[in-house]
């Protein structure tokens, strides 16, 4: 069941993400940080968190907010699933639950930022797999040898 997220749920998702290898153990403090922002205020201003949940604790979350300055562009911050339970479609229904959430509040568009490095291929395949398409590469971006790379979602 795919449910908006709590704060109770915020320690769950940050093992998660890093579990995913989204973010490293030492990177940690930038999704707890974007939590804490998000329970304090950021959900006022419409960003939204929710998890993919059974039960048991979150085994996905996506966190998605709009693109400051834009008419009607929102960024997909971040989706992960846990690594055992990758490859079995999780991962796609949250992204449509994302897509209808935003479709049905008549937005237009959803970007998707991600890495060049090999260790994100499977990311980047996932993104072309359901329709993004790569709009943009911005070299060295976050590092040398490590472009921006940006995916294009019209909702």
């Amino acid at each position: 069941m795919i449910r908006p997220a709590t704060p109770e749920d915020s320690a769950a998702i940050i093992e998660l993400v890093v579990a995913a290898g989204m973010f490293s153990a030492d990177e940690a403090w930038l999704v707890e940080g974007m939590l804490a922002g998000y329970f304090d205020a950021n959900g006022d201003d419409g960003h939204v968190c929710v998890i993919d949940d059974e039960g048991d604790g979150p085994l996905g979350v996506a966190y998605y907010q709009p693109k400051p300055a834009t008419d009607r562009v929102w960024d997909l911050t971040m989706i992960a699933v846990r690594p055992a339970l990758q490859g079995r479609g999780r991962g796609a229904a949250m992204l449509r639950g994302v897509e209808e959430d935003l479709r049905a509040r008549g937005q237009r568009l959803l970007l998707v930022e991600t890495s060049s490095l090999p260790q994100y291929d499977r990311t980047r395949a996932f993104y072309a797999k359901l329709g993004y398409e790569e709009e943009a590469r911005i070299r060295d971006y976050w590092a040398a040898g490590d472009d921006l790379v940006v995916f294009r979602g019209a909702l």
